[in-house]
């Protein structure tokens, strides 16, 4: 009998070594363990792992998630889960199969991002009319790749929702009335940011107020103009501002716009930009060309820029300016002779590192306006304003003498008169019209109270530029050959 035992003995021993066996492969301490890379999202979380053996037949996955499962038999090394919270902590598993049965496992945890709100944008232009608004700003990107909608708030009320575009006009405003409003971005979820603006409407039948911003050379740079609410092919006339000043403060408002209605010419005031001269830091135009940037090239791009929108009179483009914005008149024009019909600076000199060099190489209209008890930019500096003027007429090929002409002190109050010398040549582009203000300041005659008010510097530079075209001007873009 002991053999019969032993026989049965090694029976019973098999048998519980096989079911032992077959328990173990459905028992989680014997599976391969499996790596699982999670990458999560706000709304949707990645899944990466590694084939856990190497064997020649393919294996198949599941995914798991709390326990539920979310898809069988995927052949891929990764899976997305979608359609997540925000915000919310998430585990599972991922398995391996192969002939049915499982043979690896590999566990994972996660917390989705927050839902972020889209990215800063900017509002790149911003036009009043007197009873319509228009807007038009850069695309605002979400974080998760969301869509993005918009919404404009005016007076603190929605008048438009849901835009999918980045432009659009808000009609029946009031004339004459400050309006402050919001561009509002938001994703599908309802995060948002904003992009404030405010805007004053134009007075009833005036024409429209343009506000603009461009990134140009590396820099953010803007402008602003006024249209008129009649126009075909208009002129053009470029306005800078002096030293620290401010286009879009000074534009609202200006004579020159009222000039434009009445005249037909589209009224353009740039920006400059922060520059440190003299120990001072302030808004300034490269006049002295000591800083970085080129406002040579600036200029250039927005008249490109307005003879693409609009029917713009190519070969009546003129330049005036106060100040700095005077010393960049003669800079600019030195640069874009091809461009410009003719110039008008006001109480600005030419720098005398760029008037050793100066030249132009045709007749070129001068309309020159300044005081001579001018105590910020002396007109007796070097170059002087009477060297400027003696240069002016060489270059011009004007070789008879001035003519000289006192002119009516209407307002003996404001201490000052108006001494105006006409130069004239043989071309009617050789005309030179210098207004000296005898006791007048650093100021614009007629448009500033406590200046001369004799004159009225814009109706003056006016009726002088409209004398004068330049029909073989360059064409947009060619600064750039």
């Amino acid at each position: 009998m002991k053999p019969l035992l032993k026989l049965l003995s090694g029976v019973f021993i098999c048998i519980f070594l096989i079911q032992l066996q077959s328990c173990s492969k459905d028992s989680p301490a014997s599976l391969i363990a499996m790596d699982v890379l999670v990458i999560p999202g706000q709304s949707t979380t990645g899944l990466f792992w590694d084939k856990p053996v190497s064997l020649e037949a393919d294996l198949s996955y599941r995914v798991y998630v709390a326990d539920k499962l979310v898809v069988a038999d995927i052949r891929s090394l990764s899976y997305s889960l979608t359609d997540l919270m925000p915000e919310t902590a998430y585990s599972g598993r991922v398995e391996a199969w192969h002939s049915g049965e499982k043979i690896a496992e590999g566990s994972f945890s996660f917390t989705t991002l927050a839902n972020l709100a889209p990215l800063t944008f900017k509002i790149r232009e911003i036009g009043a009319g007197s009873t319509k608004l228009s807007l038009k700003w850069d695309a605002a990107d979400d974080p998760e790749g969301m869509a993005v909608v918009y919404d404009i708030i005016l007076s603190n009320e929605i008048v438009l929702s849901g835009l999918e575009t980045t432009e659009c006009e808000i009609e029946n405003l009031l004339p004459a009335k400050v309006y402050t409003g919001k561009v509002v971005a938001r994703d599908v979820n309802g995060k948002h940011i904003s992009a404030d603006f405010k805007i004053m409407t134009q007075d009833a039948d005036q024409g429209t107020l343009f506000h603009r911003f461009i990134k140009f050379e590396g820099r953010e740079r803007e402008y602003a103009w006024y249209l008129p609410p009649v126009y075909g092919e208009l002129p053009l006339v470029i306005h800078l501002h002096g030293a620290n000043g401010n286009a879009w403060t000074e534009i609202q408002g200006n004579y020159f716009n009222y000039m434009a209605n009445r005249e037909q010419f589209i009224h353009l005031m740039p920006q400059s930009l922060l520059g440190t001269y003299n120990g001072e830091t302030i808004y300034q135009w490269n006049a002295h060309d000591i800083f970085s940037w080129n406002d040579v090239h600036f200029l250039n791009q927005i008249i490109d820029e307005m003879a693409a929108r609009f029917p713009l009179d190519l070969s009546r483009v003129y330049i005036t300016g106060m100040s700095n914005g005077g010393f960049m008149t003669y800079y600019a024009l030195q640069k874009m002779q091809d461009r410009i019909a003719a110039i008008a600076p006001i109480s600005g000199l030419i720098s005398t590192n760029i008037f050793v060099n100066y030249s132009i190489q045709r007749p070129i209209p001068l309309c020159y306006m300044h005081g001579s008890a001018d105590q910020i930019v002396n007109i007796n500096g070097s170059p002087s304003a009477a060297d400027i003027i003696e240069f002016w007429a060489q270059q011009d090929q004007i070789s008879t003498p001035p003519v000289v002409t006192q002119l009516p002190d209407l307002h003996p109050e404001d201490m000052s008169t108006v001494t105006l010398s006409t130069y004239t040549g043989f071309v009617p582009d050789a005309e030179i019209l210098y207004y000296r203000i005898e006791g007048g300041g650093h100021s614009i005659p007629g448009i500033e109270p406590y200046a001369n008010q004799d004159i009225n510097a814009y109706d003056e530079i006016w009726k002088f530029f409209k004398r004068h075209s330049y029909p073989a001007h360059s064409q947009p873009g060619d600064w750039k050959k």
